[in-house]
């Protein structure tokens, strides 16, 4: 007996992920830092005449639409006056309103939102040029800060810089002396010491009372102070040890060696070296309640051309631009509208789910590391990308374009890199530096191997080399000179 074998036929259903142009258009959006954003939209509107920039009052730092008055949240006067909202048609969407901060800082510095290291240097070159009339001296200026290192001290000897700028020592140490005077206290300074003597006239200048003896001590002792000789600085002065203690904490707290890095910081720690930053992503603490948005006016500003849109899309009666019939029209020439303002559309939808996008990765990750946006240090918790698109219900590539070239700014009015909310050993980093100034409250200098030691405490166990790596990463000196 035989068997013979009938062909079946079996379906299988099988889900592929396909892309469109138009998700195509948007994933490269999102994946724009804020400058390549704003460089796209001026390609798109050189390109498209169906596609208009609509011109309002914005806030020069931060985008914000201002309506006219000073921007609440920087507080800084908008450049042009407002212009009246206008509507049009877009695909269908939904967004999330999120109301500014009744009240900011009116002593918050809206240049702290971009400066770095450069933009110090092209200020202190500027108010010098202002300061000097003789082209000589301003090139001696133009030398001066260039050749300040990354601290802020002077790298190049003076004998140096007279001979590259064709001028005398003397000179040279004039207008090292005016530099001096309009940079940040400690700046142009050739040496540490010299640094922190600038330091201590400017704070008695500024009526900070400086006690003789920490004068003293950076003068003539400060080598032993990094060594803590206390005892021998003490027989020298013909003080009690307390007093250098208490002068030691002085200049732990008010000065810093870092003075070009740190001149709107208290702590040693210099801030991050980088770009213009501008925050994608801004976080305000209004009572108990934190706020979340994405400030940028840009994104609403964007429009399809009045003119365009009236040819594309005539009205019952057959109306076209400027009282003109339809069929006045050249059918190419209402083809060639149509697909302008179809193109202009898309790029609108685009830019606007990329602020949609931004805002939900912000929201979810905010929400997970709310402790550390409040000011915890030790706050931060693991969290990959990988875990932000699986809540959120979007691809992980989706999640990795939000948060690249993105900055955020924390209820601090510190601007950071969203990556860093994802960073593991950046939480590391911050019970270092909480080890540290738990060390200084205490009185008590650890080395990199206590430091080691501490953090077993919090369930971090790292070797002593890696304790040195982080800490010199964040610019905090060695227990010897603490």
């Amino acid at each position: 007996m035989t068997q013979t074998m009938t062909p079946t036929m079996e379906q299988h259903a099988e889900m592929q992920q396909t892309f469109s142009p138009l998700l195509m258009q948007a994933n490269h959006i999102l994946s724009l830092s804020q400058s390549e954003l704003e460089a796209a939209i001026n390609d798109a509107l050189d390109e498209n005449p169906a596609l208009e920039l609509e011109e309002v009052a914005a806030c020069p730092v931060c985008g914000r639409r201002t309506n006219g008055e000073p921007c609440a949240l920087c507080r800084t006067l908008p450049q042009e006056p407002p212009a009246p909202v206008r509507t049009d048609d877009l695909p269908p969407r939904t967004e999330i309103e999120y109301r500014a901060p009744s009240a900011a800082d009116p002593d918050f510095d809206p240049m702290t939102f971009i400066a770095n290291a450069t933009d110090v240097r092209e200020q202190i070159l500027e108010s010098a040029m202002a300061s000097l009339d003789d082209p000589v001296e301003q090139a001696i200026a133009l030398v001066l800060v260039d050749a300040l290192d990354d601290r802020g001290f002077l790298a190049l000897p003076l004998e140096e810089i007279a001979a590259e700028a064709r001028a005398d020592t003397a000179q040279v140490e004039r207008v090292l002396q005016v530099v001096q005077e309009i940079a940040p206290p400690g700046v142009g300074a050739r040496s540490l010491q010299e640094s922190l003597l600038l330091q201590i006239d400017y704070l008695r200048q500024e009526g900070v009372p400086v006690s003789d003896i920490v004068t003293a001590i950076v003068r003539d002792h400060l080598e032993e102070l990094g060594s803590k000789r206390i005892p021998r600085i003490a027989r020298a002065l013909d003080v009690e040890p307390e007093a250098v203690e208490q002068a030691q904490e002085f200049i732990r707290d008010q000065l810093t060696p870092h003075p070009l890095q740190s001149h709107q910081s208290p702590t040693w720690t210099a801030p991050s070296s980088g770009g213009h930053v501008v925050p994608d992503v801004v976080i305000t603490l209004e009572g108990d309640q934190l706020w979340i948005e994405v400030p940028n006016a840009i994104y609403d500003r964007l429009h399809t051309e009045a003119f365009y849109r009236a040819i594309a899309k005539p009205d019952e009666n057959g109306s076209q631009a400027n009282g003109q019939r339809a069929e006045a029209i050249d059918p190419e020439t209402v083809a060639h509208a149509k697909a302008q303002v179809a193109r202009a559309q898309q790029f609108i939808w685009a830019v606007r789910q990329r602020k949609q996008t931004l805002l939900r990765v912000a929201e979810y990750v905010c929400a997970y590391q709310e402790a550390y946006i409040r000011g915890d240090a030790r706050g931060l918790r693991p969290l990959t990308r990988s875990e932000v698109a699986n809540a959120l219900g979007v691809h992980e590539s989706t999640c990795s374009r939000a948060v690249a070239g993105k900055f955020i700014m924390l209820p601090s009015r510190k601007v950071i890199p969203m990556s860093d909310l994802f960073a593991a050993s950046l939480s590391i980093k911050h019970v270092i530096q909480q080890i540290i100034s738990d060390e200084a409250a205490s009185g008590a200098t650890l080395s990199d191997a206590q430091i080691s030691e501490r953090l077993l405490d919090y369930g971090i166990r790292i070797a002593r080399r890696t304790v040195a790596k982080y800490r010199s990463q964040m610019h905090i000196l060695p227990s010897t000179i603490r």
